[in-house]
């Protein structure tokens, strides 16, 4: 991916669904006045229930890549296809996906992405993500990635693709 396609914030109001909204608030109200919540912070009994179906987690690993530890019932569904326990440099078509994780995991920020889902199956798709880290700026231990998809380009997407944006605590 080249840096010059990336946004330098996004707001709340630029959050295409409910999911993404509520659980950027509850990653706002996890890490308090930390720059980001720590991994024990991560309470899946506290997640907002609306957003559970639209949630990936993932955990990074060697070589620079990460594991899929967790995947929602809705992304299942969007990408034909459960995906828990893949690395994602395995996963077809998840390369603009990796970029992102690794720039939201050396950054150790919030990032907001989409574009059109090329890693799901079936009829074409478009997608926005919104990646939300979870450790100490330093050790990234997770990444909760809360999705939307569509089958027609969303307003957000009018952007030439991939579209990053970052937002600055």
């Amino acid at each position: 991916m080249n840096l010059s396609n990336c946004a330098s914030n996004f707001s709340i109001e630029d959050l295409a669904s409910d999911a993404q909204r509520a659980m950027f608030g509850y990653w706002q109200n996890a890490r308090g006045n930390a720059p980001l919540p720590l991994k024990s912070a991560l309470d899946p009994v506290a997640l907002p229930r609306q957003a559970l179906s639209s949630l990936a987690v993932v955990e990074p690993v060697d070589n620079d890549d990460f594991r899929v530890r967790i995947i929602g019932t809705g992304v299942r569904a969007a990408v034909g296809r459960d995906v828990t326990g893949q690395q994602i440099s395995h996963i077809d078509g998840a390369g603009e996906t990796l970029e992102n994780l690794r720039l939201c995991h050396a950054q150790a920020a919030t990032f907001y992405t989409c574009g059109p889902a090329t890693w799901a199956g079936g009829r074409q798709k478009f997608y926005t993500s919104l990646m939300l880290p979870f450790g100490t700026p330093g050790h990234i231990e997770r990444v909760m990635a809360v999705f939307q998809f569509t089958y027609h380009t969303p307003e957000s997407l009018s952007a030439s693709w991939p579209q990053v944006a970052m937002l600055q605590h």
